[in-house]
């Protein structure tokens, strides 16, 4: 399984899109910068298409991780399975 992580650029919302198995129409997954809380505010057509929250709980996870690091790339690439 794969799942691209790409920095919101240009924007009021600290946070990342999500595209799960390189499929068109990425989720979006926001850090509130105060607290370092991490949310969904949007699935992935993918989870969507699934009826799952899989991939947007799998981001959501390793967005935690990486503000917790302190780093934020602008993009990062996983693949596990």
């Amino acid at each position: 399984m794969m799942l691209l992580l790409e920095k919101i650029q240009n924007s009021s919302i600290t946070g990342y899109f999500y595209t799960p198995q390189n499929y068109a129409g990425p989720g979006i997954i926001e850090i509130v910068p105060d607290t370092g809380e991490v949310y969904i505010l949007e699935l992935s057509s993918f989870d969507k298409q699934d009826d799952s929250t899989f991939f947007a709980n799998r981001a959501r996870g390793l967005v935690k991780q990486l503000w917790d690091s302190g780093e934020f790339p602008d993009k990062k690439f996983y693949a596990w399975g």
